[in-house]
């Protein structure tokens, strides 16, 4: 692969991740804390032993962007099996 076809298959790979659905989305409650939620079933992420809630803003960006990046892994990887 040489460095065009490989920035090609890098930009095609963006395209489908950014067009693919993503599990987790930000709620702005009444109290202005934010929660990130699942958008499948509507309720407050849990990844562990606590929920996403009552979170600053900068932080619930965070935890939603690396909750979908594992969503999106674990979604390739079970395409591949």
């Amino acid at each position: 692969m040489n460095a065009k076809t490989g920035l090609a298959a890098a930009i095609l790979q963006e395209d489908a991740m950014t067009s693919s659905t993503r599990r987790y989305a930000l709620r702005q409650e009444l109290d202005f804390s934010w929660t990130v939620y699942d958008v499948f079933t509507g309720t407050s992420a849990k990844p562990s032993t606590w929920k996403l809630e009552s979170l600053p803003e900068k932080d619930a960006r965070i935890f939603c962007a690396i909750l979908n990046e594992k969503d999106a892994a674990r979604r390739i990887i079970g395409d591949r099996k």
